[in-house]
């Protein structure tokens, strides 16, 4: 029989296996930790209990002592064998996949669902989370991101006149950070639908601070789809012309153009002079309808980045209202 010391100085050097669960495989597969083998995340999760139990069929082999045909090859032939069997699936869309990421490891790693929504969000919104610290008690500002966090409770005291008591606080996430919004009765009513985990929404909200607080929430005023940003809070739009990149006949096309699309959004001309001069003018007699189509008539005539719509500022916080006040404040159960 071996000594002690044999068979301990043998223990020492064999490896040390353990039990990988189908929990810590789906979190790295989320998590983006097998993306180097160059498999989709959806092929991995897929084939997730087939490689737990080849892994334990391996394992009870190799206890017994026999061999396979893939212990006469190396690592990296392994690998590709492995992904070459895998099945022939789609890979995740960018918002299950980012999705899975926030789930395991608290934050978005490959990008962020607000990526593809950034010029709406540049063009319409008022305030991002990162400056609401500077904004006024009271004032209202325009935001957007994604909801999550979402709670729903009931006040115990509804308005005067009112029947509805059930109200939603959740937060309101951009690329810059988190505000607590709070929908009480009357919005909740009219703004339910769209309340729910992960909806990419634009707000309208007055900042509110507790007293003694520096802590930001934003009291609902209004929610509602990114794309419908453009059509409530557009006051015109902005197009440059370029007298060193456009000849002066593209001005009439442009206005060919522009009254084709009538609407109630103004239009306001930016000049780039030869001698670097700038004039800006104002078409009164001109008023057009935010259309998709004529911004790309329009990229297509001066090209790229000369058409800018002109957001509406929020409005400014109104006067107290003793009174008012008093009829808002709600008790929570």
């Amino acid at each position: 029989m071996p000594a002690d010391g044999d068979r301990s100085a043998r223990s020492e050097r064999q490896p040390q296996r353990r039990a990988v669960n189908r929990s810590t495989l789906e979190t790295l597969v989320k998590a983006g930790g097998f993306d180097a083998l160059g498999a989709k995340r959806a092929q991995l999760s897929a084939v997730i209990d087939r490689a737990l139990q080849g892994g334990a069929a391996t394992a009870a082999d190799r206890r017994s002592g026999q061999r396979s045909m893939f212990d006469e090859l190396g690592d990296d032939e392994v690998e590709q064998a492995a992904v070459d069997a895998l099945p022939d699936l789609p890979e995740w869309d960018e918002r299950q996949r980012l999705s899975g990421e926030k789930e395991v490891l608290g934050y978005y790693l490959s990008s962020h669902p607000l990526a593809e929504h950034e010029e709406t969000l540049r063009t319409w919104c008022s305030h991002t989370t990162g400056g609401l610290a500077d904004v006024p008690t009271r004032n209202e500002v325009i935001m957007g991101g994604i909801l999550a966090a979402i709670k729903l409770s009931n006040v115990k005291q509804p308005r005067p006149g009112s029947t509805q008591t059930r109200y939603a606080m959740f937060d309101l996430e951009d690329t810059e950070g988190i505000v607590r919004c709070i929908a009480w009765p009357e919005q909740y009513g009219t703004f339910a639908e769209l309340i729910v985990s992960d909806a990419i929404l634009g707000v309208r909200g007055a900042v509110d601070r507790r007293a003694g607080s520096d802590e930001v929430n934003l009291i609902v005023n209004e929610l509602m789809p990114l794309a419908e940003m453009a059509k409530r809070y557009t006051r015109g739009v902005r197009i440059r012309f370029d007298e060193t990149r456009h000849p002066a006949k593209k001005l009439d096309e442009l206005h060919e153009i522009l009254r084709l699309y009538h609407g109630t959004c103004a239009v306001e001309l930016l000049l780039c002079l030869a001698d670097g001069s700038k004039v800006h003018c104002e078409c009164d007699k001109l008023r057009v309808d935010l259309n998709p189509e004529m911004r790309r008539r329009v990229d297509e005539l001066l090209g790229p980045g000369n058409f800018r719509a002109l957001a509406s500022p929020p409005p400014a916080a109104p006067k107290p209202d003793r009174q008012q006040n008093r009829k808002q404040q709600y008790v929570r159960t």
